[in-house]
């Protein structure tokens, strides 16, 4: 489910666009009921380019009357003091957040590769058919002489010089 929002910094707030989508529990950080107001709190992926693929989590009833909302370091932080996290879980969340940074740096670099293996291959393909098409027109220049050379013979064979009496 996609939502939109107002305001880069705050979700709760409402002066530029925001495009955010849900996403489902990461890297076992609970998800509580809003200290605010009870409800059910969400975890949502900021879609912005000042903070692309940012999480933050919060309330489901923000947009009729609870402000609640925190970007993930927070919630932590958040759940860590109300002692619904433990500090090692946190690390845990931390720990996977830079094994996937680590991986998509790995994957950023293996794209740049692949990228530069596609332009070596499409320049090769390139020079194959310009090839190709060399060889066609030398196979072409040579039929016409084969021929030629054959009408030549079948002249001279049958005895006559001229083609056309």
């Amino acid at each position: 489910m996609n939502r939109h929002y107002r305001n880069s910094e705050s979700p709760s707030q409402s002066a530029s666009s925001i495009f955010a989508s849900e996403s489902s529990q990461s890297a076992g950080i609970p998800i509580v009921g809003c200290p605010e107001c009870g409800l059910a709190v969400k975890r949502l992926v900021s879609g912005t380019k000042r903070n692309p693929e940012r999480v933050f989590y919060r309330c489901v009833n923000q947009k009729t009357r609870c402000d609640f909302w925190k970007w993930e370091d927070a919630y932590l932080r958040y759940l860590t003091k109300a002692n619904m996290l433990n500090p090692s879980i946190q690390n845990d969340a931390a720990g996977t957040v830079q094994s996937l940074e680590r991986l998509e740096a790995q994957m950023d670099c293996l794209t740049i590769e692949l990228e530069k293996k596609y332009e070596h291959h499409d320049a090769q393909i390139k020079d194959l058919v310009a090839s190709l098409e060399n060889l066609r027109l030398f196979n072409c220049i040579i039929f016409i002489l084969l021929v030629t050379v054959l009408i030549i013979v079948l002249v001279i064979g049958t005895g006559r010089v001229g083609i056309i009496e």
